[in-house]
């Protein structure tokens, strides 16, 4: 799950405001806007120094900073959607969930926080919201890998495979999105649940090459010789079937899916 690619604190015309109440000469005023300035100084302090603990992916350290910036702030967004995917990094989706919504209340075109809340639903294993979120991220940005990765994903969980189909295929085209830290780890994933869409859907000989494909890149992924044993299974090649699930079940003994289709390959 990546941010987004850019922040969007809410602007005000305060300082025009400042500026009359100021020439007014008012000391009440004056008192009022020197605690106007010191409270926002100290909103954007915590604010920064959130955003570096979050850098630093000390997400327990980030979450009271934001926080703090938003018990002053309460419109500030940056601080808002930092503190949503704080939660999202400690796994606490619905307090993820809360602060996205929050966001896309104030911010109803900021794909980015559609994508956050479309993620936490989606952890959440709530996935008909988390496809409704990532819809809604799409079709701000058509462009958004990670929101069409999880709009996706989302219709795999709901076993909707043939229209999760064109999605995965692009996906698995397309070259990673920069944001991803590691490209070919993000293409891999994305490529599994393609090969595993073609094989409910009954294009066998499609997902063998893709489980092919990905067992090339990631040899040790058990899943993945486990969908190509499945696959040669509904082959009738058992023999290949036997070896890919044997495989499976030496990188990982207790993977009770291998297990049931190397006995299945077996009979």
């Amino acid at each position: 799950m990546t941010q987004g690619r850019r922040g969007r604190t809410a602007r005000t015309f305060a300082a025009a405001a400042i500026f009359a109440a100021l020439l007014a000469g008012c000391a009440e005023t004056r008192s009022e806007i020197a605690t106007s300035f010191r409270d926002g100084r100290i909103a954007q302090q915590s604010y920064d120094a959130g955003k570096a603990k979050y850098r630093a992916r000390d997400y327990a350290a980030a979450v009271p900073l934001f926080q703090r910036t938003l018990s002053i702030d309460p419109q500030h967004d940056d601080a808002e959607i930092h503190l949503g995917w704080s939660y999202f990094h400690l796994g606490q989706y619905s307090d993820a969930a809360y602060h996205f919504r929050q966001v896309t209340v104030r911010q109803p075109r900021w794909e980015e926080a559609w994508n956050g809340l479309g993620w936490s639903q989606y952890r959440a294993g709530q996935y008909e919201r988390a496809l409704a979120s990532f819809q809604e991220a799409v079709a701000l940005d058509p462009v958004y890998r990670d929101a069409a990765v999880g709009l996706a994903y989302s219709l795999f969980e709901l076993r909707r495979y043939r229209d999760a189909l064109p999605h995965l295929h692009r996906l698995t085209r397309e070259g990673a999105y920069v944001y991803f830290p590691d490209p070919n780890s993000d293409v891999e994933e994305v490529r599994a649940r393609y090969a595993w869409c073609l094989y409910y859907t009954g294009a066998y000989q499609a997902a063998r090459e893709e489980f092919l494909k990905g067992i090339k890149a990631y040899p040790k992924r058990h899943g993945l010789h486990n969908g190509l044993g499945w696959t040669y299974l509904r082959m009738g090649d058992r023999a290949r079937a036997r070896e890919s699930f044997q495989r499976a079940l030496r990188l990982d003994p207790e993977y009770a899916d291998a297990r049931a289709g190397l006995a299945e390959a077996s009979r």
